[in-house]
């Protein structure tokens, strides 16, 4: 008998954060036209992603390392970390779920390359994400898998362009 899908997962690394966003975006186009809140909540998926996958590269993480165990020498996973900073970011309480907030993490990338030695954003790009993170936010959770609400035309194009915008400019969010 085949190992079942969940039993062959394995770890959330950020490698394949990576490689999730850019099937969750494909799919989403693919249901955009006949299936829009299926593709909404696509969109806002590999925007996550992408954003977390960006902060990840940032600080280092390995491609293959678990974001839930913490780095050696560390007391907190990567993931925990980044969840921190938000809350701190967001002057949100110490318990606030973070962990799909797409305003937390492109304000997580905005700041960290604000102090990476990479230097900050370009003025344009760090303006476009916080605006797109914006955009996508107003009308993207992740408990939209649980709703059958019809989006209106202009939410999906809204997230979508987001979507679009830090796939394209992906890298540029890390190096």
């Amino acid at each position: 008998m085949p190992t079942p899908l969940l039993d062959r997962i394995g770890p959330d690394t950020p490698g394949k954060l990576e490689r999730a966003a850019a099937r969750r975006y494909a799919e989403a186009v693919r249901l955009k036209d006949y299936e829009p809140l299926g593709a909404l909540y696509l969109f806002g998926y590999a925007i996550e992603m992408r954003l977390k996958s960006a902060w990840y590269r940032l600080t280092n993480v390995p491609q293959k390392r678990d974001i839930n165990v913490a780095m050696p020498n560390q007391s907190t996973s990567p993931r925990q970390l980044a969840e921190q900073t938000i809350r701190v970011l967001l002057n949100l309480p110490a318990k606030a779920p973070v962990g799909h907030s797409l305003i937390g993490w492109a304000k997580l990338v905005i700041e960290t390359r604000r102090n990476h030695a990479l230097g900050p954003l370009q003025p344009a790009d760090e303006r476009a994400l916080w605006e797109h993170a914006q955009k996508a936010a107003r009308v993207w959770r992740e408990t939209l898998r649980y709703r059958a609400n019809k989006p209106y035309n202009q939410e999906v194009e809204d997230v979508a362009a987001a979507a679009n915008w830090v796939r394209r400019k992906y890298r540029t969010l890390w190096t």
